[in-house]
């Protein structure tokens, strides 16, 4: 507590089986579809490392780990976190692999160690047991790659659907997608990303949950070709592959990445029915057209395939005759060939969707594609028949087209071309091509006969680096978390445009995402979307607690809060892993009343910085060293370090401090958050891990005054586990202290300046924003008393001159030790017992490097002696001559200071204190304002606090800077 230092047809699957999950090391990580082929290489922003993954190729990584500026561990929790935070709305990803972080550390352990690639274990699913890896994954693996999950196969054209909108969306870099017709294209196209289907059987299926052997394919999204090497290729399990390997280049397909691809190539246009004259697509593909002229390739305009209305007609050409009978012959083979699985046949599927009709929403689509399927008796004739239309159709349609011509490709917007390539095999190539007047992505489609991906590859690969369409995803979200205040929260929840639920998930999955580096959070609660489902359930029902403040708001603790339930309560020191609280915390009593949501234990300096004078601030030994968001070698300052950090960094709402002497104040001045600091006693400290129950105070720490004055309300009270609370609950006004939210707050308040000594080291710009924010305070109204001086202010700061170290270290033993006794269950029962424990795990403690000096003194003290009782009293008469005197004398409502250096003589004497951002030094880190009054007058410092922040609305996200 002390301050320191047109669309494809989509055919529907099951969602009943999985498959194992492999795991691969090779440019990051990878996720498996339910079919078990989509396959996701998960990533995110990384820039505050001098490497940005958000958009990075392949290539970009793999430099990236060979240059030790990522880990596979940092970039799967930057995966999970995106997962976390963007997939309630995507719902791109079906299922995370719960040992992702396990293997990633072992991937990093293997790269420490030079070691070659090995296998690790899968996870199997309780559903269905397969026989083995598919055979695409069994490549993956072998090539070193992390298998992280499994993609969704959603409608939003094509059931390769969750594999684009993961690598669109940057929760992957590259995916696996499956092709019968349009799966893979027709995502690639509207989730502007790179697609490739191969020709069918250049990759196995062996595996990979099927409709048709004629024209299933397992290709690539994103980085495609670095993938396509790695899965193409012979497996005895598919004999198509037999045949087609026939195809794969000597040295693989990245050969062909060359920037000059387009030259020579004759690409044959065939417009009907592919382009809508007059439209905006076809308006940039006329443009694109003469680019690739531009570029050296030979085009040939206006062809037309024969019988195309035949082939785009999945009925009259054949297709859905062929689709439905061999999808049963070959989707019962599959399932025969489980080792266990609650389904052995399609009718078997047939009737648990009738029996689960809700779950599989039968009502609402049906499955009579299924029951088509299951209606066929094999090939017979008329199946022999269809086979020999589409044979037909292929052979006078695109072969005859592309060898009359000398075609290379054809290339055609959209992905409706997909039908054309699926009927005969071929392989195809989207490339991201533009975007409507709506912002919706289509790409361009690349396509060629049997074998020819070399030339595919060539000419779109020349295409995408002549116009680098691609840009990220925009996210018009009907409402947007970040930077949302509780009355924004609370309005959305009201208006259906936000559940706890959703929001509780971009919290876990910011904290996923930013904590890595932040190190803000040192524990999530396992209950959180529990709680967040019951809030959700509550509002709904329209129940009573669902007009409560803080209803379904989620809230970080200081890890040294108590809360009974499945959180640690540490202090961030390993010696408190595991003890049993006999309760929750008074505070947390009063926030589970009100409704709110404990998310998790943030982050803080270790024992409230009350351990060792040499830990940096912000450090404890469970939860690493925390870092400023704004500039992330700039001091975060501290003890309530992480609850400053998360709340800036939106890893959360709102939190909780403590503060014995600066731990609420110093660290919202350093990271551009608003922190209350109450009068001593106006919050309970039961609970509450202590360093002096005489200075000790629990205070909100939000991105907005009014925020934290509505968290304010929520724990301010009586609490008869905190005697002291009972004189201090005097001062709560009738109504509560949102109340004095008033935007003219500021107005006939008087404020007293003291210059020296806290203005002696604000320098350059950040002085020349205090002297305006004084004309501000003037022009809103507030009478400036200039130059006041505070008696003994140097002794004051002195904590040893002061007696405040004096008083401080007895009280800590005494109080420390009166709450390890009441604990149910705990390693350590005493200052001594911790002592010992720092010793005996030194190196798990630090304490080489920090030491433990405080702790020392503290249980060399032998409880209230002589020496603290004067230490006491000096206190006592500083606080009365000084803070007590400068205020009453002059008739102030507050004194204003730049930063947090007030805290001391706010803290011996109990008084309240508000600190407000004010700006950023030239650095770019933040400071703020501090407003401190006497006892009870927090209504003052909230009007005047409030008033400030609306003149002023300095706060900013933070920028992430080195």
């Amino acid at each position: 507590m002390l301050r320191s230092k047109v669309k494809v047809r989509v055919f529907p699957f099951f969602s009943l089986l999985n498959n194992n999950y492999g795991y691969y090391q090779f440019f990051t990580t990878i996720t498996v579809s339910d079919t078990s082929s989509n396959i996701i290489i998960w990533v995110t922003d990384h820039s505050s490392h001098g490497f940005t993954v958000e958009e990075a190729t392949v290539a970009e990584l793999q430099l990236a780990f060979k240059q030790n500026q990522l880990t596979s561990r940092q970039l799967v929790e930057f995966y999970l976190g995106e997962i976390s935070r963007l997939n309630p709305v995507l719902r791109g990803v079906i299922e995370v692999n719960p040992d992702a972080l396990h293997l990633a550390d072992k991937a990093d352990q293997e790269r420490n160690a030079n070691a070659p690639s090995s296998l690790l274990p899968g996870l199997r699913n309780s559903s269905s047991i397969v026989p083995r890896n598919a055979f695409v994954v069994t490549k993956l693996i072998n090539a070193g790659a992390m298998i992280l999950g499994k993609a969704s196969l959603t409608d939003t054209c094509g059931s390769s659907s969750g594999s684009a909108i993961s690598v669109a969306a940057n929760m992957a870099a590259v995916t696996l997608g499956t092709e019968t017709d349009g799966s893979i294209l027709c995502p690639s196209s509207y989730n502007s990303v790179v697609g490739i289907k191969p020709t069918v059987g250049l990759t196995s299926r062996d595996g990979v949950i099927p409709i048709t052997p004629k024209q299933d394919t397992v290709g690539t999204v994103a980085d495609a070709v670095y993938v396509l090497d790695a899965i193409v290729g012979f497996d005895c399990n598919d004999e198509a592959t037999r045949e087609a390997s026939k195809y794969i280049p000597r040295g693989g397909y990245k050969q062909f990445l060359k920037q000059c691809g387009l030259k020579r190539k004759r690409l044959g246009i065939v417009r009907n029915p592919f382009v809508v004259e007059g439209s905006e697509v076809a308006e940039v593909f006329e443009h694109h057209i003469q680019t690739m002229r531009q570029r050296g390739a030979v085009v040939v305009d206006n062809l037309t395939i024969a019988n195309i209305d035949d082939i785009l007609d999945a009925s009259g050409s054949g297709e859905l005759v062929t689709f439905v009978a061999e999808f049963k012959l070959s989707l019962n083979a599959y399932l025969k060939g489980l080792v266990a699985s609650p389904v052995r046949s399609l009718a078997d599927v047939i009737a648990f969707n009738n029996k689960f009709s809700k779950s599989e929403k039968i009502e609402e689509y049906g499955q009579m594609l299924f029951e088509a399927a299951q209606a066929t008796e094999g090939i017979d004739s008329g199946v022999q028949e269809a086979y020999s239309n589409l044979a037909r159709l292929s052979k006078d349609g695109l072969e005859k087209l592309m060898r009359e011509n000398k075609l290379d490709a054809v290339v055609t917007p959209g992905a409706n071309f997909a039908t054309v390539l699926a009927i005969g095999g071929y392989p195809g190539i989207n490339v991201p091509a533009g975007y409507d007047s709506n912002g919706v992505p289509f790409g361009i489609c690349f396509g060629g006969l049997k074998g020819t991906e070399p030339e595919l590859i060539e000419i779109a690969y020349g295409f995408q680096q002549a116009t680098k369409i691609r840009k990220p995803p925009s996210f018009n979200y009907a409402f947007s978390i970040r930077e949302a205040t509780i009355q924004d929260l609370k309005l959305a929840f009201k208006q259906n445009q936000l559940t706890s639920r959703q929001l509780v998930e971009f919290y876990i999955g910011e904290i996923h995402r930013l904590n890595p580096v932040l190190n803000g959070v040192i524990e999530v609660n396992p209950d959180a979307l529990y709680q967040a489902d019951k809030a959700d359930y509550e509002r709904k029902a329209k129940a009573p607690r669902s007009l409560l403040g803080l209803h379904g708001i989620p809230i970080l603790l200081k890890d040294n809060i108590a809360t009974k339930d499945k959180l640690n309560t540490t202090a961030g020191s390993f010696a408190l892993l595991g003890s049993v609280v006999p309760r929750d915390a008074g505070v947390v009593m009063k926030l589970r009343k009100a409704g709110a949501i404990v998310l998790g234990k943030a982050s803080l300096s270790e024992w409230a910085a009350f351990r060792s004078l040499n830990a940096p601030n912000a450090f404890s030994a469970r939860g690493g060293q925390g870092r400023n968001p704004y500039v992330l070698s700039a001091n975060p300052c501290g003890s309530s370090s992480g609850s400053a950090i998360s709340v800036a960094a939106n890893m959360v709402a709102v939190s909780l401090g403590t503060e014995t002497d600066g731990s609420i104040l110093c660290p919202s001045n350093f990271n551009s958050v608003v922190g209350i600091k109450p009068t001593v006693g106006l919050t309970s400290r039961a609970g509450v891990i202590p360093v002096s129950p005489r200075q000790d105070t629990i205070g909100p720490i939000c991105r907005t005054v009014a925020d934290a004055v509505h968290v304010l309300d929520a724990i301010a009270g009586f609490d008869y586990n905190d005697p002291v609370t009972k004189e201090a609950s005097k001062y709560i006004p009738y109504g509560g202290y949102v109340q004095f939210l008033k935007p003219y707050g500021l107005k006939g308040k008087r404020l007293g300046i003291v210059r020296n000594p806290f203005l002696k080291y604000v320098k350059g710009s950040a002085l020349a924003q205090y002297e305006y924010y004084l004309r501000t305070l003037r022009q809103e109204g507030a009478v400036l008393v200039d130059h006041l001086e505070i008696a003994n202010i140097d002794v004051i700061l002195n904590v040893t001159v002061s007696g405040e170290a004096a008083a401080l270290l007895a009280e800590f033993k005494l109080a420390l030790n009166a709450y390890l006794y009441e604990l149910v269950d705990s390693p350590v029962r005493s200052l001594a017992e911790i002592i010992a424990f720092n010793n005996k795990f030194s190196e798990l403690e630090k304490i080489e490097e920090f030491g433990q000096d405080i702790f020392l003194l503290a249980q060399a003290t032998n409880g209230i002696g002589n020496t603290e009782k004067a230490a006491l009293l000096n206190l006592a008469k500083l606080s009365r001559d000084g803070f007590e005197r400068v205020m009453t004398e002059n008739s102030l409502d507050a004194l204003v200071t730049p930063g947090a250096g007030i805290a001391p003589v706010l803290a011996i004497g109990g008084f309240p204190g508000i600190s407000v951002p004010a700006g950023f030094n030239n650095q770019g880190v933040p400071f703020g304002f501090s407003f401190g009054g006497l006892k009870g007058t927090e209504p003052k410092l909230i009007e005047i606090a409030y008033g400030f922040e609306q003149a002023t609305m300095i706060r900013m996200p933070p920028s992430f800077k080195p």
